[in-house]
């Protein structure tokens, strides 16, 4: 058995993980608020000594009436988070939230139509039809499920005909991406969990070669 005490914790904290295969009990409930309580420390510190230091705090103390001035802005906003705590100014954290919730929307939307739409079309449509006949016809399945894909969401029109038929192909090219992805989960949990199978058995029974 390994004689390293770190090994000795994380083997009994995942002991306590796996319990809960048995029924909720105490143990997992520790483990459980132990992760948590970790998760958030490491985030806040992470966020406090590269973010809230270097790019707020610094630069106030070293100029705040000057060409850091505008920083005092997201300063009035992170207060403005605090009103929801005062019965009187309860609903001015709206306004940070509405801020928050423009800011976000406004850097993720173009982000996301760009790497997960319009890059996608252009690889599709730049899918090249020349090579082995098993990458043709890989190349040619992609068009077509794509194409299929996007007409199940094509609801001006009625879904009948030739039309119908492509929507209905459509219906089962969704379905089976469901399902691979759903299948791609399920086997990334399985990776996991044998990986911890493997510091149990290996890395604190020494049990496994």
């Amino acid at each position: 058995m390994s004689g390293d005490p770190y090994v000795w914790v994380a083997a009994i904290l995942t002991l306590g993980v796996f319990s809960f295969l048995y029924r909720d009990n105490a143990f997992f409930c520790f483990c459980e608020h132990l992760v948590v309580g970790l998760s958030s420390g490491y985030m806040f510190c992470t966020y406090w000594d590269g973010v809230f230091v270097p790019e707020l705090l610094a630069p106030l103390w070293q100029s705040g009436t000057g060409e850091n001035a505008h920083l005092w802005v997201p300063v009035a906003i992170c207060f403005l988070w605090a009103c929801k705590y005062v019965e009187k100014t309860k609903d001015m954290y709206r306004l940070a939230l509405a801020f928050w919730l423009a800011i976000d929307l406004g850097l993720s939307i173009p982000t996301h139509m760009d790497a997960g739409v319009l890059a996608q079309i252009a690889g599709t449509l730049r899918a090249p039809l020349h090579g082995s006949p098993v990458e043709v016809a890989g190349h040619l399945v992609m068009i077509l499920g794509t194409s299929l894909a996007l007409c199940y969401f094509f609801f001006s029109r009625e879904q009948k005909g030739l039309f119908g038929v492509a929507t209905k192909g459509g219906t089962w090219v969704l379905m089976i991406g469901f399902g691979a992805s759903f299948g791609y989960v399920i086997l990334s949990r399985i990776y996991l969990l044998i990986g911890r199978l493997l510091f149990l058995l290996r890395d604190w029974l020494g049990l496994v070669g």
